[in-house]
């Protein structure tokens, strides 16, 4: 099953099947790039809770819970030291500068992450 332990999205999918990559999961659910840059940029300013133009580990906390909670619900298996670390390792494995928060960029790069790990799951359970 896919796991948040990468270093980029696409080693994520080497581990992973069936394999897709971001380009047709936006196809699968009906998303264009220019509606995920706007989706991207609303729920930024949503979860940047305290306006600081990053987002800290505390504030993605939430986003990673209902990331992994869908994944769940789509029949992956988390072990309770995965659930435990998806956070960290989602943000080891986007925080491309290594600053302990997320800028822009390295959020929509988390929120790619998401999407393929979403689609790729839902596409596991039917099969």
């Amino acid at each position: 099953p896919f796991r948040f332990d990468c270093t980029t999205s696409e080693a994520a999918m080497a581990s992973s099947t069936p394999k897709i990559d971001f380009d047709q999961a936006l196809k699968i659910i009906g998303c264009t790039e220019e509606a995920f840059e706007k989706m991207a940029q609303k729920e930024f300013k949503v979860v940047d809770k305290d306006g600081s133009g990053s987002i800290d580990k505390k504030e993605f906390a939430p986003v990673v819970s209902k990331i992994v909670g869908t994944m769940i619900e789509l029949g992956e298996k988390f072990s309770k030291e995965e659930k435990e670390t998806a956070v960290a390792d989602v943000m080891k494995a986007v925080d491309k500068d290594n600053n302990g928060t997320l800028d822009f960029k390295e959020f929509c790069d988390a929120m790619k992450l998401a999407i393929l790990a979403i689609e790729m799951a839902d596409i596991g359970s039917k099969v």
